[in-house]
């Protein structure tokens, strides 16, 4: 009996002690105080040669739109709104996130989507990198800049304007970085995530910019409804936000090429018209010159 009683309470002891670094380590994550901080120029370094640019025929200078990829990496669909933008005089710009992290597409399905690795916080450095790089380019208008954002991606784009906001270096920085979103004229998101540890939906902020976004009814991934709530608060307090809502399609509906186990479906209509909506969005804010 004691020895069971000496067991149990061993046991006890150990769990208590396993549960106690598992909230540190998440305590620290919510404090952006897991990983080392660096100079802001380190880390352009490391995320500018992975970004890969397509513009629009001409010497420019172009209006521009950063697309950041969701939590699976840089897929056909990044490259198939990139060629759309282009074609309407838009610069557009795929950040990789993954690649200077080492992250191929099945550790990003095992790691990043599920919420082990590299949190929107974390990835706002890369944002504000990418649009350094954007505005040191001689080709690209530095005064029309749009950010376009796809779950993870969408969740990045709203953590890091929650960041700006109270005045907050993304992780891994060890300052706000220095032109914070000069320039920027538009937001574009589809099916972002909003929920869980997302940022936007426990502090208030003002986007730099007019928000449109696409969300999916009933997704499983990426609530619209916590999505919907947040949008619907942030219009209250003043800011331009517009958003609809697609019926009878999944999360991640405009990626052709998901994963074979995957549950996520691909379709063409929703995707034709959301890619409408994303040039549409593109020449009313920009004002690219007709190609």
């Amino acid at each position: 009996m004691q020895t069971a009683l000496l067991f149990a309470a061993v046991l006890i002891g150990a769990l208590a002690v396993f549960a106690g670094a598992v909230a540190f380590r998440l305590w620290r994550r919510f404090q952006g105080r897991h990983l080392r901080r660096g100079a802001f120029e380190a880390h352009r370094a490391l995320i500018e040669p992975h970004l890969k640019t397509r513009y629009p025929p001409g010497p420019g200078p172009f209006p521009a739109v950063l697309l950041f990829h969701g939590c699976g990496g840089v897929r056909r669909i990044m490259h198939a709104y990139a060629d759309a933008a282009a074609k309407a005089g838009v610069a557009a710009i795929i950040v990789d996130s993954h690649t200077p992290r080492g992250i191929d597409y099945e550790a990003a399905l095992a790691q990043v989507c599920t919420g082990r690795r590299l949190w929107a916080r974390e990835r706002a450095a890369d944002l504000h990198a990418a649009l350094a790089v954007a505005r040191d380019d001689p080709r690209i208008d530095e005064t029309r800049l749009a950010l376009a954002g796809w779950s993870h991606g969408g969740w990045t784009i709203l953590d890091a304007f929650a960041l700006q906001a109270s005045g907050e270096a993304p992780d891994g920085l060890d300052e706000p970085p220095p032109d914070g979103f000069r320039g920027l004229k538009a937001v574009f998101l589809v099916y972002p995530y909003v929920s869980g540890p997302a940022l936007a939906r426990r502090r208030d902020f003002t986007p730099p910019a007019p928000i449109e976004a696409v969300l999916v009814e009933e997704d499983a991934m990426a609530s619209d409804a916590d999505a919907a709530e947040v949008f619907a608060r942030l219009k209250k307090q003043g800011a331009a936000v517009s958003w609809s809502t697609l019926g009878g399609v999944t999360h991640g509906f405009d990626e052709p090429d998901h994963h074979p186990e995957s549950k996520l479906l691909y379709d063409a209509e929703a995707t034709a018209r959301t890619r409408a909506d994303f040039i549409d969005m593109l020449q009313r804010r920009l004002h690219p010159a007709p190609v």
